[in-house]
């Protein structure tokens, strides 16, 4: 979800990707479906673990930021080129990541908090003052 709507919000600026801490499983359709209805691009997302981009080949990663508690565990300070890294924990509650309401919830945190992020300065902070700012948005519950 969150490689989606970075790839929507920040296209012009950024180049998202996505991938779990957990073995692969395919892409919900459910979630691929809520995407769609929220004109989201859908095209070429597809399930990826942390190893793919663990290697020399991989994307050099700029930024760094995990969704959930097990990948907020993850050692990225070993990655190459030493990515900024922030967390913003997206809870899945008793309801189960799959409803119409869970969607919602994350899909609207997640959009309110990459929108931000996509509109601070990147080129013209210093590395401390944007790491502050990201974390931010994860204690401010946006």
């Amino acid at each position: 979800m969150a490689e989606s709507i970075l790839t929507s919000v920040g296209a012009a600026r950024f180049h998202a990707f996505s991938a779990g801490a957990l073995r692969k499983a395919p892409v919900d359709a459910y979630v691929l479906d809520f995407l769609a209805q929220h004109h989201m691009p859908v095209a070429g997302l597809w399930s990826k673990t942390l190893d793919n981009f663990r290697s020399p080949a991989a994307p050099r990663m700029d930024f760094i930021i995990t969704l959930c508690d097990a990948a907020a565990s993850e050692q990225f300070s070993e990655w190459p080129g030493e990515p900024f890294i922030a967390h913003w924990n997206v809870k899945t509650d008793a309801r189960g990541a799959d409803s119409d309401e869970a969607l919602r919830d994350n899909f609207w945190t997640l959009m309110r908090r990459i929108k931000i992020f996509t509109s601070l300065p990147h080129g013209k902070l210093n590395r401390r003052l944007l790491e502050r700012r990201a974390l931010t948005l994860q204690a401010s519950h946006l």
